[in-house]
């Protein structure tokens, strides 16, 4: 692929998030010449993000990697990582999402073993033919009504990525290694997403201090507890929405005190409103 800049009006320049129709464990997000920051958060979905134009900067807990045209960039569930476009720069990209429950799914067909995560030695990749097909995936993922033509595709570039870039390790070390006290608050936040929690509740969940399972937490997971709390609140939020729940409903039902509270939120997130979430 060219690193040739992309040229656009500002009219053009935008983000889109969207939900896959025929396939509800499935999300686009394209951003162009997106300039702002993205802080520190985890994922709790499967992605794949293309380069496409420009320069950004994908920061994990492996490092910094720069991210040019024809970058990959995965992201497994409950990663973290930030990101951000420098000074003079901007940057185009594509992202497919995909449920971890549907990525199980997909892999084990793949593969034929049970596994939660796509491993490589490095979170960003170089293979332009490999992004040339997830950036056609992505477009036919958004335009083609034919189901059959979107799950065949998708098998095929996890198989192509699967093929040529996994570590092949025994599926006994691809498990995460997790604190079992910092591992019971989280599926203690995903149950009580819609509750005030407190830090002092979930402390008790773990056994620690307040101040120790704040600084465990972070360590581990890669945001703090409120960031985690949060985070797991606005996915949800998006699952509401597809079921075309209105903002005003989904505030209310993810815990958010008032609408003003969530549109923040959820835009500081995605870079959209949640109006603008396409499903």
């Amino acid at each position: 692929m060219s690193n040739e800049k992309i040229s656009l009006s500002p009219e053009k320049r935008q983000i889109r998030f969207m939900r896959v129709k025929d396939l509800p464990g499935v999300e686009l997000y394209q951003g162009i010449e997106v300039t702002q920051l993205t802080s520190r958060h985890v994922h709790f979905v499967f992605a794949l993000t293309i380069g496409e134009a420009g320069v950004g900067i994908h920061q994990t807990t492996k490092g910094n990697f720069v991210v040019t045209p024809g970058n990959i960039i995965l992201t497994n569930y409950g990663e973290s990582h930030s990101s951000e476009t420098p000074a003079g720069f901007k940057f185009s990209s594509r992202t497919i999402r995909i449920d971890q429950a549907l990525l199980e799914k997909l892999l084990s067909q793949i593969t034929g073993h049970n596994l939660d995560r796509i491993c490589l030695p490095q979170p960003v990749i170089n293979d332009n033919d490999l992004a040339l097909s997830l950036i056609q995936l992505h477009s036919v993922l958004s335009t083609s009504t034919d189901k059959l033509e979107k799950e065949c595709r998708i098998l095929d570039v996890l198989a192509e990525l699967y093929a040529h870039h996994v570590l092949k390790e025994p599926v006994s070390q691809l498990a995460r290694h997790e604190y079992a006290p910092v591992r019971h608050v989280c599926e203690y936040i995903k149950d009580c997403y819609f509750s005030n929690i407190s830090l002092n509740e979930l402390a008790r969940i773990a056994g620690f201090s307040p101040f120790y399972l704040a600084k465990v937490f972070t360590k581990q997971i890669g945001v703090s507890p409120h960031e985690y709390h949060l985070q797991i609140r606005l996915k949800k939020a998006t699952d509401l929405l597809a079921l075309g729940k209105s903002p005003a409903e989904v505030a209310f039902e993810v815990g958010f005190c008032d609408q003003s509270h969530f549109y923040k939120a959820f835009k500081k997130k995605f870079g959209v409103t949640p109006g603008q979430y396409e499903w």
